[in-house]
């Protein structure tokens, strides 16, 4: 039989991680890490021109909007001043007096009654006081005679 034999174990250095495979996947790390930096470069722009092309569609459409309107408000205007021609044209006094003897059947009054009021007195309260029965009396026949004559006038006019 053989004897055991001693084998006798050097102390070696604890072994270094291999190198190799550590840099080719810190490689291939950094090498994907750079593919998604250009892909969410690339990304970004497309995101970026898809909104630049939407503002600028909605730039373009507020843009006909406007043209739109302001060329519905020319032509209000333009109505507008028509109608305005219109109503000073109806307005007008031969208008009026066309209307009122065609339509409501009036005439043009023959003679004009004018009733004269007598003047106010300005006077303080002490002149009023001092005014006679005789004043007031004259005034009361002023009023009624003028009244009389307005309602004798009115009841003369055709319906």
């Amino acid at each position: 039989m053989v004897l055991a034999e001693k084998k006798r174990y050097s102390v070696q250095p604890p072994r270094q991680p291999r190198k190799r495979k550590t840099a080719r996947r810190a490689k291939q790390r950094k090498k994907m890490l750079l593919y998604f930096q250009v892909i969410v470069i690339i990304l970004s722009c497309f995101g970026c021109g898809l909104f630049y092309i939407y503002k600028n569609n909605q730039v373009t459409e507020l843009g006909y909007r406007v043209e739109e309107n302001r060329q519905r408000v020319a032509v209000l205007q333009r109505d507008f001043k028509q109608l305005e021609l219109k109503a000073a044209e109806l307005q007008g006094p031969d208008r009026v007096e066309e209307v009122a003897t065609k339509k409501l059947g009036m005439d043009k009054p023959d003679n004009i009654l004018l009733a004269a009021l007598p003047p106010q007195d300005d006077n303080t309260a002490d002149q009023k006081q001092d005014t006679t029965s005789d004043q007031a009396k004259e005034k009361k026949k002023n009023w009624s005679v003028a009244l009389r004559q307005l309602i004798g006038r009115a009841e003369a006019s055709p319906h």
